[in-house]
């Protein structure tokens, strides 16, 4: 039943309010012809229009998270030996300081524990207001659950095909859910996926219909708003400049609009985005 699945509206509304003030932290580097540039700390919201640098040092920024308190981000910055290392970078005066933590962000859930048991490995999510889990059985269907008995509401087979007709093979895939808890964002082995330009196709499992539909190709797919993706595009290589033999691994963050199936590039060019993350606005 309906109402067995999705939770009431008012719950919606309360879990949609802040998503306005949410947004996007990414790494981007842009490439120059000459001289090394850096994987950048830059920010992007739907209502700001153009993405903003928010990190100038002379180094690395990869992997953001964000602090609860939406001042600070951290990221990963590989040194010269290949060494990690975890820095924090204070949005408000740019300063940069090394720190040894290295948990997760506060605003990120790794989701509840124990899972049905029926759930292939580390593909179980919660539901944003807490009463459903969502996990892929035997890389071929997705299975509703709910969350305190992890007993099964609902098992709906994945069953897409390759534009050659052939199915997708059992993989454990990859599962988020919308913000409003409607629907949930499926990402499978891309068609065109190989070991070097790793790739997703996402699809959109409506779970009022219990419809499918293809969504897009791509990487690090985040829910932004109920109507809202952001992704970064498979990479692909791109002359560094006209004539150039010397190529450079290019990738875009792109939005997703749920209700037109349409997508937008953010960022362009000659530049490559890596592991967008969503963070509260301050």
């Amino acid at each position: 039943m309906p109402g067995e699945i999705f939770p009431i509206l008012a719950v919606c509304l309360l879990l949609a309010a802040p998503l306005d003030a949410q947004q996007v932290v990414f790494s981007h580097r842009a490439y120059a012809a000459q001289g090394r540039t850096y994987q950048q700390l830059w920010i992007w919201t739907p209502e700001g229009g153009e993405p903003k640098q928010i990190s100038h040092s002379r180094r690395d920024h990869r992997s953001p998270t964000c602090d609860a308190d939406g001042r600070h981000t951290l990221f990963d910055s590989q040194n010269d030996d290949l060494t990690i290392t975890r820095w924090r970078l204070d949005r408000t005066t740019g300063a940069e300081e090394r720190v040894d933590a290295t948990g997760p962000s506060a605003l990120h859930d790794a989701g509840p524990s124990p899972t049905p048991t029926a759930c292939d490995a580390d593909t179980a999510q919660v539901s944003p207001d807490r009463t459903r889990i969502a996990c892929v059985v035997t890389g071929t269907d997705v299975l509703i659950a709910d969350a305190p008995t992890r007993d099964p509401i609902v098992r709906v087979p994945f069953g897409q095909r390759y534009s050659t007709g052939e199915p997708y093979a059992p993989w454990p895939m990859q599962i988020s859910w919308s913000p409003d808890g409607r629907t949930l964002l499926v990402g499978n082995y891309g068609e065109h996926g190989s070991s070097t330009t790793g790739e997703l196709d996402y699809f959109l499992l409506d779970l009022e219909p219990r419809t499918w539909t293809r969504a897009f190709t791509g990487t690090d797919a985040l829910w932004l708003t109920p109507t809202l993706v952001v992704y970064i595009t498979p990479r692909d290589l791109s002359p560094l400049t006209a004539g150039s033999a010397h190529s450079v691994w290019t990738a875009h963050l792109t939005a997703f609009y749920v209700t037109t199936h349409r997508s937008r590039p953010i960022t362009s060019g000659l530049s490559n985005d890596l592991t967008p993350t969503v963070c509260s606005a301050r």
